[in-house]
């Protein structure tokens, strides 16, 4: 028979604050691999550190939740208060390496690495792959890293813009305003870019 609680964080969260451990492996198997994704964005200025410093952050928030699990109010999704968790952790690690102030710096190729495929066929895993580099070249290119941040919660994470605005600590219209010019950032870029590989085709 299967556990009720699988993918159901309410019911997870209930159990862990009687002591129920097995509740805590099933959040740490759901919800790590993404946790530990958006902090290497988050510390992405860290350079080689970033991954290493990733897997800490994951730590502390799986602590934290084992330790508070009381914590969550449900006034957001669960999803949107993990994450928030983790930012605030990954920004405090940045700030002790006095990184605080350069969140506009590359997005880690490793975070987008970690991203699941679907085992395409060779020609579609090449065209895949050239994508991936090319948004991400993009992404590179985008200075602004809280537009950068909203991009990815709401492309990769299908993360309403209420919880964003939440996420960021900015009203609604402002998290509008950074998507705004953050696809118009990328589709121009991306239309220079393949015009680029077009033209490299023999």
């Amino acid at each position: 028979m299967s556990d009720d609680r699988t993918m159901n964080p309410l019911l997870q969260l209930a159990a862990l604050q009687s002591g129920d451990e097995q509740a805590l492996k099933m959040l740490w198997h759901d919800w790590a691999g993404k946790v530990q994704v958006f902090a290497r964005l988050q510390l992405a200025p860290c350079g080689a550190e970033a991954e290493a410093l990733a897997q800490e952050v994951t730590a502390d928030v799986f602590l934290d939740l084992w330790r508070h699990p009381d914590r969550f109010d449900g006034r957001v999704a669960f999803g949107t208060w993990l994450l928030t968790l983790a930012r605030n952790k990954a920004v405090d690690r940045l700030r002790q390496r006095r990184l605080g102030a350069t969140l506009q710096t590359e997005l880690s190729e490793a975070a987008w690495q970690a991203l699941p495929d679907d085992a395409p066929t060779p020609p579609e895993g090449l065209a895949r792959q050239q994508r991936r580099h090319g948004v991400l070249d993009c992404l590179r290119r985008l200075g602004n890293a809280l537009q950068r941040e909203a991009l990815m919660l709401w492309a990769l994470e299908d993360m309403p813009l209420a919880d964003i605005a939440r996420l960021q600590n900015t009203p609604e219209n402002t998290v509008k305003t950074r998507l705004f010019h953050g696809r118009r950032h990328l589709r121009d870029c991306l239309q220079q870019w393949l015009g680029r590989e077009e033209g490299a085709t023999p």
